[in-house]
Parts: C-alpha cells; sequence; structure tokens
C-alpha cells in the first residue's frame, strides 16, 4: 500500500492538469481547407471532362517542429484533400467540367489530372550581436522556410500518354499571426510560468499560421501553372493530339532488343544477347541486387514513378563490379542482338549507334563514329563521340554496317570538361570476362553458380551437380 502525504495529495491533481495541458499544447493537427483556390474562369472555356486523381501521387501530410516556444511543439497538417480539391478549383476555371475522383474512374473522363504536391522544410540561419548582464553575446536565430513544388499533369486515361505536364515552386519564409506572436512574448515576459496556459492558445495560433501560408503557396503554384496551361490550350482542342506515334523507322528493330533496367536506386539500360531472356548491362547499373525491374520498348510510353503492375522482374545471374559487367536472366521469348568480338571489325572512323535510356528519356539512338580503341586500366574498351548520358549505361553500342553489339555503353565525360568523349567497353571484353558465348551456354553458368555458393547454401541437387563437376 502506498501512502501519500497531504501535501502530494492537494499537489498531485495540479500535476495531472498541467500534465494534460502540455500533452494538448504541444500538438496542432489541422487540414488545408477545402475551396482555397479563388480566381474567375478564363473566358473561353475547353469542352472536355477533366478528373483529378484523390488517392495516388499526393503527399498526405505535412509535419513541422516549432522550437520557439518549446522543442517538443508538432504541427501535423493534412494536405492531400485540400490540394486535390485546389487543383480541381484551378481546372475548373479552365475545363467545363472537373471532378475529383479515384483512380479506377479514370476512363470515364477525356483526361486525367495527376497532382503531384510536396512541401519541404528549410532553414535559414544567422547571428545577432545582443547584449546581456554586460555580456555581449552572440545568439543565433534559425528561421523556417517552406519550399513547396507542383507538378501537374495531363494525360490520355486510356493510352496513359501525357498531354502535358507543367511544374512551378514557391519559397517562403513562415510568418506568424499576431496573435501567435503576442502569446510567444507573453512567454518570454512571464519566464514561461504562464507556459501550460499559453501553450495550447500558442500551438493553435501557430498551427493556423502554418496553414495559411501553405495554402497561399499552393494558390500561388496553381495560379501560375494555370497561365501556362491556358497558354497551351491549342492542344486540347477536337484533332489536336500531344501523343503522336513515334516514327523509329529502321531503328525500331534495334530498340526492340534493347532494354530500359530499373533498382530502386536508379535506371540504365541494357540489351538481350539470347532468344530466352539473357541480357547484358553494367554492373553500377544492378548494383548489389539480386533482381532488378525491366520494361519493353513495346510499353512505351513509360513512367517508371507510376508504373502499375505486372511488372517484369529479372535475375542477376552474373556480375563482375571490377570490369562494370553484369548478365541478368529474364523470362520470356525477345529479339536479341549478335556480339561481334572480334577486334579487328571496331575500326576507327566505322559509324556506330548508341541506343539507351538518357536520363528521363526512353528508347533513343545516337549516332557518332569511333574515335579510338584503347585500354583502359586493363579493360578494352571503344571510345566514340556519339553522345552518352546518365541512364545509357548499359546499352549497346551498334556497328551500322553490320548491325551486331560491338559494345556496351559505359559512360561519358562530361560535357564542361570535354565534348564527344564517351565509352563503351567492347563485346570482346564482355565475353572474355563474363566467359559467355552465343548461344548461351545454361548448364556452364549453372556450375559457375554451383561453384560460386558457400558449403551451407548448397542444396543436395548441387551437391551432387558439384561431385559431377569435379
Amino acid at each position: 500500500m502506498v501512502c501519500f502525504s497531504s501535501f502530494a495529495r492537494r499537489l498531485f491533481p495540479g500535476a495531472v492538469v498541467i500534465l494534460c495541458l502540455l500533452a494538448a499544447g504541444c500538438n496542432y493537427h489541422g487540414r488545408l481547407k477545402r475551396g482555397i483556390y479563388k480566381t474567375p474562369d478564363f473566358d473561353d472555356k475547353i469542352e472536355a471532362r477533366v478528373m483529378v486523381v484523390a488517392d495516388k501521387y499526393l503527399q498526405h501530410s505535412f509535419t513541422f517542429k516549432d522550437r520557439n516556444l518549446t522543442p517538443i511543439n508538432s504541427y501535423v497538417i493534412r494536405v492531400d484533400d485540400g490540394a486535390a480539391v485546389a487543383a480541381a478549383d484551378a481546372l475548373g476555371t479552365l475545363f467545363s467540367e472537373v471532378d475529383v475522383d479515384l483512380y479506377k474512374y479514370r476512363h470515364n473522363y477525356d483526361y486525367i489530372a495527376e497532382l503531384d504536391y510536396l512541401v519541404d522544410e528549410e532553414t535559414d540561419s544567422f547571428y545577432r550581436p545582443e547584449v546581456e548582464d554586460g555580456f555581449l553575446w552572440l545568439r543565433k536565430y534559425i528561421v523556417p522556410k517552406f519550399h513547396t513544388y507542383v507538378i501537374l499533369t495531363l494525360r490520355d486515361p486510356h493510352t496513359r500518354q501525357p498531354v502535358i505536364q507543367l511544374h512551378n515552386d514557391e519559397l517562403s519564409y513562415l510568418s506568424f499571426n499576431n496573435t501567435a506572436i503576442g502569446l510567444y512574448w507573453a512567454n518570454k515576459v512571464t519566464f514561461s510560468l504562464l507556459f501550460p496556459v499559453l501553450a495550447p492558445a500558442y500551438t493553435s495560433a501557430a498551427g493556423g499560421s502554418i496553414r495559411k501560408t501553405l495554402e497561399e503557396d499552393l494558390r500561388s503554384c496553381l495560379r501560375n501553372i494555370m497561365k501556362d496551361l491556358e497558354e497551351n490550350r491549342v492542344l486540347f482542342t477536337p484533332g489536336q493530339s500531344a501523343g503522336h506515334p513515334r516514327n523509329d523507322g529502321r531503328y525500331r528493330k534495334l530498340l526492340e532488343k534493347t532494354l530500359y533496367v530499373e533498382t530502386p536506386s536508379g535506371h540504365g539500360s541494357g540489351f538481350f544477347i539470347s532468344p530466352d531472356g539473357y541480357f547484358i548491362t553494367n554492373a553500377h547499373v544492378v548494383g548489389n541486387y539480386r533482381d532488378v525491374r525491366y520494361y519493353l520498348y513495346e510499353d512505351l510510353p513509360i513512367d517508371p514513378q507510376r508504373a502499375e503492375p505486372p511488372f517484369r522482374y529479372a535475375r542477376v545471374v552474373k556480375v563482375n563490379h571490377a570490369r562494370d559487367l553484369a548478365l541478368v536472366k529474364a523470362e520470356g521469348k525477345f529479339p536479341y542482338f549478335k556480339l561481334d568480338s572480334d577486334r579487328s571489325h571496331y575500326k576507327t572512323g566505322a559509324t556506330v549507334w548508341a541506343l539507351g535510356n538518357p536520363k528521363t528519356e526512353q528508347f533513343t539512338v545516337t549516332e557518332g563514329i569511333i574515335s579510338a580503341l584503347k585500354n583502359k586500366n586493363g579493360l578494352d574498351v571503344i571510345q566514340t563521340d556519339a553522345a552518352i548520358s546518365q541512364g545509357n549505361s548499359g546499352g549497346p553500342l551498334v556497328l551500322r554496317e553490320t548491325g551486331e553489339v560491338i559494345g556496351v555503353n559505359q559512360s561519358g565525360i562530361k560535357p564542361e570538361l570535354a565534348e564527344n568523349i564517351s565509352f563503351s567497353i567492347t563485346a570482346f571484353e564482355v565475353k572474355r570476362t563474363l566467359g559467355i558465348d552465343q548461344p548461351i551456354d545454361e548448364e556452364k553458368l549453372r556450375r559457375e553458380e554451383i561453384l560460386s555458393l558457400p558449403q551451407t547454401r548448397r542444396s543436395p541437387e548441387d551437391m551432387y551437380q558439384n561431385e559431377k563437376i569435379m
């Protein structure tokens, strides 16, 4: 049995009340208001039905820590619903009918609008000299600011082809209202003795200021985007389509043998070397992952960040990080390239094509000539002046004369350092490093895989195969 003194019994209820006030006063939960976008309609509206996607792509909430009154103040503001409605209100000034709906209902509309909305917290800091108790101090002040990013994409709901994509951003300092400022100084003047009483009121006022700042920035971004969208209204007139089909001509068959290779840390390129799905890419493309996702030319248009299942995955079979080569296996039947490992065919001045997926582009072709054949730290490489950018890594370097692959695109020197200098690992080096030939000897690859496994990870079937190998 626990006994309390009369003083403790009188103090206990007050302590509970203070703790409740602290718990309630140091957290704020709010949401962006609906109807924050109020701008007159454009003179001539576009007759089309548009749906703003409500359940994808939006940042759900924004969390902010305010250390002015107490370091445990937390503000959580729900932003997805208000942002989607604001986008619909903005689009409603230009289009005849706009709704906010779930992604699965997209086929009932002429266009779908995808809103990417993201808010990042940033800070500025500065020092100001202050005199206190006869001493001169440099006091550090931290000023919070919000960076708002808005991207609006309108797509054809049936083909997923983007019609137009517009973006805008706003950077603004957090401005507290007069109520929050008054409560902050009241807390300072009373030496925080009234903190349990002032904290809830301050948190509510400060939270309202944060929400208002977010709403103003979102409204400003949407207003600028709508101006650009109205100037591009010709894209939405009957008979005009932004989704013009590609005209790849003779390069199409080459592109169909090329892949877009994706991992959680980035993307690159690859190309098939066998009809049953073996393909080559760079080791730095697959990294340390055991599986990669890939897309084919037939998947165009591609938006990897918003791709929908079913996805295609391939297994990393063999990788040499030192020489930047990897062999990967996909399931299925595919057109493939023949590797030309005869170094006598790599002639200076010969025309070559570099295929791949540079930056945010997919399945592109650049042309150049072989500049030189050289050895880079024991690696057999071809220098070309064909443009090879980030994302081209792992794609094929094709000899125009034969249509065969003579190299694996690896890297290009940054334009600010030197122009038109790119490097590809030779097909000769691919066969030498990975120990492969065409057609692929799967039994040999299986034996090599078994031998590379630790004894503890080998299955009984593997042990039997190992005895046969020995």
